[in-house]
């Protein structure tokens, strides 16, 4: 059996498709001849004729045997050129992906991600740093990070980023064990007055909204302690220094283990959305690995 060049496949489905030897050549860049000479080369190789003749000249008119052998020899041409544009198309895998979360989201969220990345990537480096939602945002637009986690203000905007809630997490009071708000039922934001509470970071998305609930719910006498470290803010909770709004997630070990205790309000505390924010070049199938993740933790 001959081995059939693809050259000459090639003219045999160019004719087809432009309906003409001369504009077949054309899309080839050779001349019609060579044209002539690849479809009577194919047709030797397959002892067949493959377009009719009017006059003693062939037509663009496939014979029986061009029918019949078309579709295998289209779809083989596409399965080709697949193959070669699947490396060519083919977008360079980036050998270091900057990532960038707000502090307590580096503590509590980031293992879990990265665990996830560190296996199914193995091969790029993924550097971590910590630092506000603003400056996340300014460092996406322009280039210095990749990919970052933040809770966003509702009323923030940003259009020129991709931005994808991963999350909507609870908010709750959380204090000491052995405070004297664990002997009370369901309580008021009212019942908190002159409480000593400790806020994490004045500037920070969640502490402004639940500052504002706290005050919507007329709640103005209170005692409050900023502290910028998640894990110094819990320690002073559990000593008993103060009490603390905070996302579940965050306290999920302590409540778990009884080192802090939740207090039940008879008003629900808004939540707080938590975004990915993500860099046109990052590959799609981080991104998914990304969302599946958060979504498994959330």
């Amino acid at each position: 059996m001959t081995t059939m060049e693809l050259k000459n496949i090639e003219a045999f489905l160019m004719v087809i498709e432009k309906g003409s030897f001369s504009a077949a050549a054309d899309a080839l860049y050779i001349t019609q001849p060579s044209i002539s000479v690849r479809i009577q080369q194919l047709e030797k190789e397959l002892n067949s004729i493959l377009f009719k003749r009017e006059n003693g000249r062939k037509t663009t008119d496939l014979t029986y045997s061009g029918r019949e052998v078309y579709p295998y020899f289209h779809e083989a041409f596409q399965l080709i050129e697949k193959g070669k544009n699947i490396l060519v198309d083919k977008p360079v895998t980036p050998k270091q992906i900057k990532i960038s979360c707000t502090h307590h989201m580096g503590v509590e969220i980031m293992p879990e991600i990265l665990k996830i990345l560190y296996e199914c990537f193995p091969w790029i480096e993924f550097p971590i740093e910590i630092r506000s939602t603003e400056q996340i945002t300014e460092d996406i637009k322009t280039g210095e990070i990749d990919i970052g986690f933040a809770n966003l203000d509702p009323k923030e905007n940003h259009p020129d980023l991709s931005v994808i809630k991963i999350a909507e997490v609870q908010n709750i009071l959380v204090c000491a064990p052995d405070h004297p708000l664990t002997k009370l039922d369901k309580i008021l934001p009212s019942d908190l007055e002159n409480q000593r509470i400790i806020v994490y970071n004045r500037e920070f998305v969640t502490s402004k909204i639940l500052g504002e609930f706290l005050e919507k719910n007329h709640l103005r006498e209170y005692k409050e302690v900023e502290i910028s470290n998640v894990g110094w803010l819990k320690m002073m909770v559990r000593k008993g220094l103060g009490i603390a709004f905070l996302q579940e997630i965050i306290v999920k070990e302590e409540l778990k283990n009884g080192k802090l205790k939740k207090v039940s309000l008879r008003k629900s505390l808004p939540s707080t959305s938590i975004y990915f924010f993500s860099h046109s070049k990052v590959p799609q199938n981080i991104i998914e690995s990304i969302i599946q993740t958060s979504n498994r933790i959330f």
